[in-house]
């Protein structure tokens, strides 16, 4: 019997074996799926990649919405449906796309599945330019006033979360699956065994954020007990934003994006930047680089005098 070389069937077994850590990758991995569906796998181009951004671009964002079955009842329970919100997407999020068909390849390859001789079709695909990070026009006053509106929230754990997100830079996902074993309060660190990336992560923890954390740590500590535990906070971070008079429009992955300005306005080298945040090129950190103009007034000036 034949194997089979559809792109379905193959991404299929490709997301079977994924062992990354993002959690979009199996529905932008379908997106492709959608698009290629039985497709010969060795007959894709770089054109069909093309039109195929092309059409994800004209689509643009979707939104997750309840709706009832048509023709259905009143009381039938309604379903989750993807529908347009008018908006586009950032050219990082087609660039995420390319990456996760990029991954699959990847994983095709290990699992020798791929065809003799396959050559990739993202091989002469450009990847969209993006603009400067999503640096945050905040700084180190604001940051502690929004831990402080943090701890008005019910949520007697958020002041620690946010503390802890927006100094150390590491997402959330990383965050809600840390144990009180991965943290050190005496010497002031917190460990991740594996990151989105695939690596693991260490990270220095400011005296403000080991205050918060003492604050929440339970008298009769099991250490391989969940620090935070993986609770949907997305409506106590928004009353902490407006509390503190910031944008209500972030979200908490934006805390990411603050740990990487407040670093870079501070004048933090680069190799800091990446160091923090767990990148593993230079690439990501040097979007954060041009808040650093102390730094490099700094500089200019010892090269000058």
């Amino acid at each position: 019997m034949a194997t089979s070389r559809t792109f379905r069937d193959l991404a299929k077994v490709a997301l079977a074996n994924y062992t990354g850590r993002d959690p979009s990758f199996p529905n932008r991995l379908k997106i492709w799926i959608d698009f290629f569906h039985d497709r010969d796998i060795s007959s894709l181009t770089s054109d069909d990649i093309e039109d195929a951004l092309d059409s994800l671009v004209a689509r643009g964002k979707l939104r997750t919405t309840l709706k009832a079955p048509p023709s259905a009842s009143k009381s039938t329970t309604r379903v989750p449906v993807l529908v347009p919100t008018g908006q586009p997407l950032a050219p990082s999020t087609i660039n995420r796309y390319l990456a996760c068909m990029g991954t699959m390849f990847k994983v095709l390859k290990s699992l020798r599945l791929l065809p003799r001789g396959f050559v990739s079709p993202l091989r002469d695909v450009t990847k969209m330019p993006e603009g400067p990070g999503r640096t945050i026009d905040i700084d180190m006053p604001r940051v502690l006033n929004l831990v402080a509106a943090c701890r008005l929230s019910r949520n007697r754990k958020l002041a620690a979360l946010v503390a802890f997100a927006c100094t150390t830079g590491w997402r959330l996902g990383s965050i809600q699956a840390m144990r009180w074993a991965d943290v050190n309060l005496q010497d002031g660190s917190a460990y991740s065994s594996r990151t989105k990336n695939g690596t693991a992560h260490r990270t220095a923890l400011l005296p403000l954020v080991i205050a918060e954390l003492r604050s929440i740590k339970p008298d009769q500590l099991d250490a391989n007990s969940l620090v935070f535990g993986k609770h949907n906070v997305t409506k106590a971070f928004r009353t902490a934003l407006l509390r503190a008079n910031l944008p209500t429009t972030w979200t908490f992955h934006h805390c990411r994006h603050i740990a990487a300005s407040v670093l870079a306005q501070s004048g933090a080298s680069v190799p800091i930047i990446m160091a923090c945040l767990n990148h593993k090129s230079p690439h990501m950190a040097l979007r954060y680089s041009h808040l650093n103009i102390d730094a490099l007034r700094s500089s200019m000036e010892r090269a000058w005098s």
